[in-house]
């Protein structure tokens, strides 16, 4: 990571900025956490699935994006994985331009799960 792209840095932010906003998400679903539950006929559910739907799709393109800078395939055993992180890195592969669009979904995401969940809490 020491010589990875700024864009890497941004991209490595932005998902963990979302963990919390999952955690959110699994207490909800879960049935627990301090959300109002008389909030939830505010959000169409088909909005929230959406919106998660786009999360996953985001995160499937950003792994594909790194598993092909990695060197890493979908036969790759995960213990050889971690063994050849450091040997595989291959920054020219890492096309700023796909990655901006990447992260500015990641954000419009988040703000959109952001507001979704105020609403619950509110």
């Amino acid at each position: 990571m020491k010589d990875a792209p700024e864009t890497m840095m941004r991209v490595k932010e932005e998902v963990e900025s979302m963990e919390p906003i999952f955690h959110q998400v699994q207490l909800l679903l879960n049935g627990s956490g301090s959300l109002n539950r008389g909030n939830l006929t505010m959000i169409p559910i088909q909005n929230f699935m959406a919106t998660l739907t786009g999360c996953v799709i985001v995160y499937t393109r950003l792994e594909e994006k790194v598993n092909g800078v990695c060197g890493f395939s979908d036969h790759t055993s995960s213990w050889k994985r971690a063994g050849v992180v450091v040997d595989r890195v291959k920054w020219g592969l890492w096309r700023h331009e796909d990655v901006l669009v990447i992260i500015e979904e990641l954000q419009r995401h988040k703000l959109s799960l952001n507001i979704m969940l105020t609403i619950l809490s509110w």
